[in-house]
């Protein structure tokens, strides 16, 4: 197996070579009239930024592979180079960088021919790479960029011997609605080595849509760790092949939290209630709570699989009942549109209840990049009613819904 993996990394490396190879190519006429190698790498990191990236992804990711192997079997394997280093085995980087091409060079420099290039040269990358920026912020937009409190017990739970493979396809989904470093070396810790087909793709589509450089392993590359014939068999020709669709609707994700371990360990330090036409000022306030590593529940990114506008029912309110009671704190958006919503009233409602702090903040202030909470004291939205409207709300949207 050591020989396939071998094989694998020689091979990115063969294709890491002939992508700077065209990529310099196209650099050579945007070239000042004199140069060195920085000057070169420099323009690497502006025209082909993700690309230059890709590369440093790849170098941290076979470092950390190394690091392993030497701690358990005395030696690294890979050694790959840093990205600076690796540059140097292109033969067009060497050729532009000789003497005698760099004094041809200087002596035939045009000012005005460099201008026009490297402005057909920008026209011609800049939309490709505004098209990647944009594939990003969108995956990281359905989630929250901070490690939770309960990651460690998560994926703990995953590697346990005895989880089925539809209990690991609900782990995924959770792990899948955060975003950090430990996250993701967990999900690329998958792409090479998880066995079953389709938590393995699993992995492999959620680190392609933050364009990491990530390839999916072939099944029959995949090794069995395990000297018992009976699980080896099991693990290779039943686990491997197993496939589960989670049900998306409400009553699925009430029956996981009340006899499922991965929601139970779920807990939030915020529950944002809110209107959902507020959405990009609500994305703004979570983005700002998790660069201060707090971890937030938000309907549509935390349990979007599941709660659905337009099946709203019983499961519906026991579930954002649940989440309430997972929460340390209750922050409320306050605009035109939350004033009025029967969910913010409900959830309001129902957390007063529990008698935790309950923070309001100005959709405006948010908009402003101001982001100061304020603890509530006024409960006007008082309402004996709460669960009763809501159910009504509900019903009057699942009726349109099926117009």
């Amino acid at each position: 197996m050591a020989g396939v993996t071998k094989h694998i990394f020689e091979h990115e490396i063969r294709d890491i070579i002939n992508m700077w190879s065209k990529q310099i190519e196209t650099l050579q006429p945007v070239l000042p009239q004199e140069y060195t190698e920085n000057d070169i790498i420099e323009l690497l990191k502006k025209y082909y930024p993700h690309e230059w990236k890709a590369v440093e992804d790849k170098y941290s990711y076979y470092k950390t592979k190394d690091k392993y192997i030497k701690r358990n079997f005395g030696k690294n394997r890979y050694n790959m180079d840093k990205p600076e280093i690796l540059l140097k085995n292109v033969f067009i980087f060497k050729k532009i960088l000789s003497d005698d091409y760099k004094t041809i060079w200087e002596n035939n420099y045009s000012e005005d021919a460099q201008t026009a290039a490297q402005s057909a040269l920008w026209a011609k990358r800049k939309p490709k790479i505004e098209k990647i920026n944009l594939k990003i912020e969108k995956a990281l937009k359905k989630t929250q960029q901070v490690t939770p409190a309960f990651i460690d017990q998560l994926i703990g739970l995953y590697e346990r011997k005895n989880t089925t493979q539809q209990d690991k396809v609900y782990i995924l989904l959770e792990l899948k609605k955060y975003y950090s470093p430990k996250i993701i070396r967990f999900f690329f810790k998958l792409n090479d080595t998880e066995i079953n087909q389709q938590l393995r793709w699993e992995a492999f589509f959620h680190l392609q849509s933050f364009n990491y450089p990530i390839r999916v392993r072939k099944q029959k590359y995949m090794q069995v760790h395990t000297r018992n014939k009976k699980r080896k068999n099991f693990l290779k020709n039943v686990y491997a092949k197993q496939i589960y669709r989670i049900p998306e609707n409400p009553e699925e994700l009430e029956y996981r939290i009340e006899n499922s371990k991965e929601q139970k360990l779920k807990k939030y330090d915020y529950f944002i209630s809110h209107s959902s036409k507020d959405r990009d000022s609500v994305q703004d306030l979570i983005m700002f709570e998790n660069s201060k590593g707090r971890d937030v529940f938000c309907d549509w990114i935390n349990d979007v699989d599941y709660l659905k506008r337009h099946l709203v029912c019983e499961a519906t309110l026991k579930v954002i009942e649940k989440r309430l009671e997972q929460s340390n704190a209750l922050i409320f958006v306050e605009s035109e549109h939350s004033l009025n919503s029967v969910w913010c009233k409900y959830e309001l409602n129902y957390f007063s209840v529990l008698k935790r702090p309950i923070y309001v903040i100005k959709k405006s202030d948010i908009d402003n990049k101001t982001f100061e909470l304020v603890q509530m004291k006024e409960k006007w939205f008082t309402d004996p009613n709460y669960k009763k409207l809501a159910l009504i709300k509900g019903k009057e949207i699942t009726n349109r819904s099926k117009e």
